[in-house]
């Protein structure tokens, strides 16, 4: 039977608290799992600080024959002017910070399909199992105007056997 994984959003203490499958995120100054217009005009950053960082998780919704591994991130190698976008990976769960992130630290514009960044490796077997986490924050400069952030599409990928 093929493969069924889903993204989830881990937040709260220790990125501990796991979210339904996503189809979206919300970079806001909130620690939530929440995409929707009012969490984004709630929560909006300020020019010249970060977003919460935002603890990504593939779940494994439905079981492969072996396994799912291999599991890659990346973008179209852009993001909005005047902001920056971090990413990193971690097998340890943190409170999500929107300050500087010690962990979301590569600039996500160089994961490109070309260069796309291992996110986890090892294989995942039954429904329920989870990648390690990978880590994204938002930079809004102080040049910044003000308004809404331009969606970027995030593009993931893995291996089944």
């Amino acid at each position: 039977m093929a493969a069924a994984v889903s993204i989830r959003v881990c937040y709260g203490t220790d990125a501990g608290t796991v979210s339904a499958a996503i189809s979206g995120i919300d970079f806001i100054s909130a620690d939530n799992a929440t995409n929707t217009t009012a969490n984004r005009q709630s929560n909006p950053i300020t020019a010249g600080s970060h977003s919460y960082e935002k603890w990504i998780k593939a779940y494994v919704d439905t079981a492969p024959d072996n396994s799912v591994a291999a599991i890659k991130i990346w973008g179209d190698g852009s993001v909005q002017g005047s902001t920056n976008l971090y990413i990193g990976v971690s097998s340890t769960g943190v409170t999500p910070v929107n300050t500087d992130s010690s962990i979301a630290t590569n600039d996500f514009t160089s994961s490109t399909v070309d260069n796309k960044l291992s996110w986890h490796s090892t294989g995942l077997t039954g429904v329920g199992s989870t990648s390690i986490w990978a880590v994204l924050q938002l930079t809004v400069l102080a040049s910044c105007g003000a308004g809404n952030w331009t969606s970027e599409t995030l593009n993931w990928s893995y291996d089944e056997s």
